[in-house]
């Protein structure tokens, strides 16, 4: 990585033992100022003050030696703060909540270089149904897909596909990881009456893929695992495969497209990939972790997110009319 045209510094919002963050830490550290922070446990080496006058904000953060200045020439990457809400006690989660807010909105007060990614963005990128759309509008095909709330809706489309769907939790924020799992109509599925559960088609796969964008790159890791398992994030890391691979040109260009339309610097986007070579688009994650494809496929990621991050993103080609 070069130095050509740094940034005055490099904001790092994200949980103290993110391990992803800390390899984007690592590659930022010897190019420009950083200043690395979880305002869910904010601590008092790090200090944030913002001072609104003349009819402008001037906010700077510090921790230990780094002070990094909240401009346009500042960059920011939100990974994964420690939620308020899970913080142990009444005071200490009021103060994770001040802290949060006082950050958010002092960092989009300011008309900052680039944002990796803006979290008001990511929550609406996050939604399912969304993201579904989204993908079809840039030519990804997606499975065949039903969100409800009705059990004899859900038996019908169990029936309908024969036997062969998955069930997939939309949200992950209050359990420990739900992982994809099979279900047929001898379940008993009257847990879906009143809760919304989404059931999508299930996808003959020889394999999964894992595409990371990063501005206009695309990294691309095939994953198999032992056993041909339904969900491989929760198959023991030695019992998977991860392999770096071209994705198809279309698939690849499809993936850039359908992130800058969710209005994200970055983000992982899962495909299934048939026997036939189909790959079948199944989400996007807007803060998805990559240290595991990086180190099991040899991917250069960290590297990648840290340039963007110091040279703000590249000129986006233009429209063929």
């Amino acid at each position: 990585m070069t130095d050509d045209d740094p940034t005055t510094g490099v904001v790092v919002v994200a949980a103290e033992t993110d391990l992803t963050a800390d390899a984007v830490v690592t590659r930022l550290g010897v190019h420009t100022a950083v200043v690395r922070l979880d305002p869910g446990r904010l601590r008092n080496r790090v200090h944030l003050t913002g001072r609104y006058t003349k009819g402008r904000w001037t906010t700077v953060l510090r921790s230990g030696p780094h002070a990094v200045t909240l401009d346009e020439r500042c960059s920011v990457y939100w990974r994964k703060p420690t939620p308020h809400h899970s913080r142990a006690t009444p005071d200490e989660r009021w103060h994770a909540d001040e802290n949060t807010t006082a950050l958010l909105g002092l960092l989009r007060a300011q008309p900052l270089r680039l944002w990796c990614n803006d979290p008001t963005t990511m929550a609406s990128a996050r939604l399912r149904p969304a993201q579904l759309a989204a993908a079809t509008r840039v030519g990804l095909t997606v499975p065949d897909t039903l969100i409800t709330t009705d059990a004899t809706a859900a038996r019908a489309f169990v029936a309908e596909h024969h036997d062969r769907v998955v069930l997939k939790a939309l949200t992950q924020r209050h359990t420990p990881m739900v992982p994809t799992t099979r279900i047929r109509l001898v379940d008993d599925l009257t847990a879906v009456d009143g809760c919304a559960h989404h059931l999508q088609a299930l996808v003959d796969k020889r394999a999964d893929a894992r595409v990371t964008v990063v501005d206009n790159r695309a990294f691309t890791a095939l994953i198999t695992t032992r056993d041909g398992d339904l969900d491989w994030r929760v198959i023991p890391h030695e019992d998977t495969r991860y392999q770096a691979v071209e994705a198809p040109p279309e698939i690849e260009r499809a993936c850039l497209a359908h992130v800058r339309d969710l209005g994200l610097t970055c983000a992982a986007i899962d495909f299934a990939v048939d026997h036939a070579g189909r790959w079948w688009y199944l989400e996007s994650n807007p803060g998805g972790q990559f240290g595991f494809v990086e180190y099991g496929a040899g991917l250069p990621i960290a590297d990648a997110v840290a340039h963007v991050l110091l040279h703000g993103p590249a000129p986006r080609p233009k429209e063929t009319p």
